[in-house]
């Protein structure tokens, strides 16, 4: 956990063990971290209440979620995991929950109760059931252009 994390509990992670997260991350109540595989998460993230990130998978057929025959000839149930990663800057409304697999690339926005399904390009505001990429952020997303909201705060230059 990099310095300048803040979580806001109640926070629970499977493992923990395979979770990475950045510095100067905000993490919101009810956050969950199902990390059988592994999980990245930036610096500069901030996370809304009820966030949940899962990377376990099980087998569609009904069947094959009871048991596999290993090759050793046990019978088991089969769970595999694949990993998530969130880039830097990211920030994810209430409720999101991304799945399996997903890589969310830098400077990203996802919209409240938001189901990532699928990658997501850096830049990007996605939002809905499953995400999708409404469109890329740009300099019209800007407070600058917002002055209602900005009133006589301003926006710092980087």
């Amino acid at each position: 956990m990099g310095e300048g994390l803040y979580m806001q509990g109640p926070i629970t992670f499977h493992y923990g063990r395979h979770t990475k997260i950045g510095k100067n991350v905000f993490i919101n109540f009810n956050f969950t971290v199902q990390d059988d595989g592994e999980v990245t998460i930036g610096d500069h993230c901030d996370f809304g209440p009820n966030v949940t990130i899962v990377t376990p998978v099980h087998p569609m057929i009904a069947s094959e979620r009871k048991a596999i025959r290993t090759a050793g000839g046990e019978v088991k149930r089969l769970c595999y995991a694949k990993p998530v990663h969130i880039g830097n800057n990211c920030w994810f409304g209430a409720g999101v929950t991304v799945c399996p697999g997903v890589t969310i690339g830098d400077d990203c926005v996802i919209g409240a109760g938001a189901v990532v399904t699928r990658d997501i390009p850096a830049g990007s505001f996605a939002a809905g059931v499953p995400a999708r990429v409404i469109r890329p952020i740009t300099e019209a997303d800007s407070m600058r252009h917002k002055p209602d909201i900005l009133a006589d705060n301003q926006v710092i230059e980087e």
